[in-house]
């Protein structure tokens, strides 16, 4: 193998290793709201860069927001699968709700327009609903904090 050859194949493989993106490439919260709506129903991959201004709780799954109220049109969730939840709260050294709010986070993952329908009192669906930004974290290191 000639010298040429091993350069190129060095040059090669170093383009192909995965490089986390830094906060200065990542998207805005409200980029990525309108990527995922863009590309709805078919979710988008994107790196977001947001703080964490709400922590929620639903069914198991536990939501970091980028707005304190996560029904706000400019609010991104960062939904973490039960699976990964413990490995994350490692990353942020506690129990999420209580420390990542006021956290400024980098994540990567799969943008996906959800539709959240509103329910009356009898549990029966309306006809009232909301899009919601969601990008579903399953593996830790989808997330860091910067």
């Amino acid at each position: 193998m000639t010298v040429k050859s091993i350069l190129l194949i060095g040059l090669f493989l170093a383009g192909c290793a995965s490089q986390t993106p830094s906060p200065q490439a990542a998207n805005s919260p409200q980029q990525v709201i309108s990527m995922a709506a863009e590309s709805a129903p078919q979710p988008v991959f994107a790196t977001v860069a947001l703080q964490v201004r709400a922590v929620g709780n639903q069914h198991d799954v536990t939501y970091l927001n980028s707005e304190s109220d996560y029904r706000d049109q400019r609010n991104v969730s960062i939904a973490i699968s039960p699976a990964a939840r413990r490995k994350v709260e490692a990353v942020f050294g506690g129990d999420l709700s209580k420390v990542a709010t006021g956290k400024h986070i980098l994540v990567k993952g799969r943008a996906q327009r959800v539709t959240i329908w509103f329910f009356d009192n009898n549990g029966q669906r309306s006809d009232k609903y909301y899009y919601q930004t969601q990008i579903l974290v399953s593996d830790p290191a989808q997330i860091q904090i910067i």
